[in-house]
Formats: C-alpha cells, structure tokens, sequence
C-alpha cells in the first residue's frame, strides 16, 4: 500500500517538491556557511521521494542561540521559498 501511496505522491507534486529540496542543497552547498543546510535539504529530498512507509521520532531538540540563529538563516535562505512551494501546490490540488 506504502508504494501505491508513493508512486501517487511522485506523480502528483512530489517531483516538483522533490527537485526544489535537491535545487536548494545545490546552492546552498555552494557556500561554507550554506553546507549543514545544504545537507538537511538533502536529506529533506530523500523524504520527499517516499515518504509513505517511513517512520518519524521525536527526539529531544537542541536549545539555545545558535539554534536560534540557524533557524532564522533557514527560513532566511531556503524555508521561505519551500514553504510556499509546499502552499502553492496544496492551492493547485485542493
């Protein structure tokens, strides 16, 4: 059922989200300070590729500035741009 699911999320804007996580790792691998973002978006792209029949812990989230700051230069660079990607295309299928 999970590859049903799966090839179904693929078809019907997965693909675009998909391209715009591996999009976003590239530029932002460009630069020094862009590489753990880089990487997450690249991680993010793995789960967007399949994301039924995976499992999601909580863990305990790391506190304190820079987590602050790191959060901040995310929405900053890549989360805003994502984000409304994600949006413009639930408006699109809903």
């Amino acid at each position: 059922m999970s590859l049903l699911g799966n090839v179904v999320f693929f078809v019907f804007g997965g693909f675009v989200i998909f391209l715009g996580y591996v999009l976003g790792g590239i530029l932002l691998c460009l630069t020094i300070i862009g590489i753990p973002f880089g990487l997450m978006c690249f991680r993010l792209a793995g789960s967007v590729i399949a994301p039924f029949g995976r499992e999601v812990r909580e863990t305990e989230p790391p506190g304190g500035a820079l987590t602050l700051i790191m959060n901040i230069i995310w929405i900053i660079l890549p989360g805003l741009e994502l984000a409304i990607m994600h949006l413009v295309l639930a408006l699109l299928f809903a």
